[in-house]
């Protein structure tokens, strides 16, 4: 596949902090066939036991939401259908993801360079620390920036992933051989990014969607190409979705003992849209 697809230049729906300092970025990627405002309703109801939300959670913390493009659905056009979904990228069978698994690598390959360069744009923003940028994405989300992450050149302050998968992982590649199906321009050398990005993935062991066999099949990937903090998180019943709030509290405590930050117990003065 050529390298040259352009990156796309997502338009983010973003909150922002106004009384408290900018301290970090969470971008986070939604799952496919939603888009941005329903995604933020229901993810302003995911609380943890103490009903504390990602906002309130982490008051300081810019949140950055990109919508995913709408893309035509290529198996149903295969059956003279004519059919768009807003999705990072097109999958053939979602009953067999390997199912001409090729078809995923075009639209991987244009969102992982638009996350990319949003990545670098928000570590400008906080003087080049690109250890204050976190990403997090739920399903096709996650799965998109598991390759972005595999294709990013500094280790950035964390990855959350939920109920994701790894597209291509099945035939067992090497990271390079990983990075080499979207054969993007600027490819790293090594791993010292899986090495020290602390990861967090959380799965159901009831997910309808993307299997538990799945999750764990990622986490392996993960860990055989050097992935050194590395937490899993399996929860017995909440399909495919956020589980709460059990996977609100293992994100807080995650974020605070990685960054080190401090919940600040309320965060009521602040004025967000999540």
């Amino acid at each position: 596949m050529p390298s040259s697809s352009p990156a796309i230049n997502f338009p983010p729906l973003q909150t922002h902090t106004y009384q408290h300092p900018h301290t970090h970025t969470l971008i986070f990627l939604h799952g496919r066939g939603d888009k941005v405002p329903s995604f933020l309703t229901a993810l302003s109801a995911w609380e943890s036991s103490t009903a504390l939300t990602l906002r309130t959670a982490f008051p300081t913390f810019r949140l950055v939401f990109p919508q995913a493009p709408l893309r035509p659905v290529a198996a149903a056009a295969a059956k003279g259908e004519r059919l768009e979904w807003n999705q990072w990228f097109d999958v053939w069978n979602t009953n067999d993801f390997s199912d001409n698994e090729e078809l995923q690598a075009e639209g991987l390959r244009e969102s992982v360079s638009g996350i990319r360069a949003m990545i670098n744009e928000e570590a400008e923003m906080l003087g080049g620390r690109y250890d204050r940028i976190l990403v997090a994405g739920i399903s096709m989300g996650g799965a998109t920036l598991i390759h972005t992450l595999f294709n990013l050149e500094k280790p950035i302050g964390a990855f959350l992933g939920f109920c994701c998968r790894c597209p291509f992982s099945g035939s067992k590649k090497t990271l390079e051989q990983m990075r080499a199906v979207l054969g993007l321009p600027g490819t790293p050398q090594g791993n010292e990014v899986l090495r020290k990005t602390p990861i967090l993935l959380e799965h159901c062991i009831d997910d309808p969607l993307v299997r538990i066999e799945s999750g764990r099949n990622l986490r392996e990937v993960l860990l055989n190409f050097g992935a050194e903090r590395l937490e899993w998180k399996e929860y017995g019943t909440g399909g495919h979705w956020f589980k709460a709030p059990d996977g609100m509290d293992d994100v807080i405590s995650f974020v605070q003992n990685v960054l080190e930050v401090v919940d600040s117990g309320s965060g009521k003065d602040v004025d967000m849209d999540i």
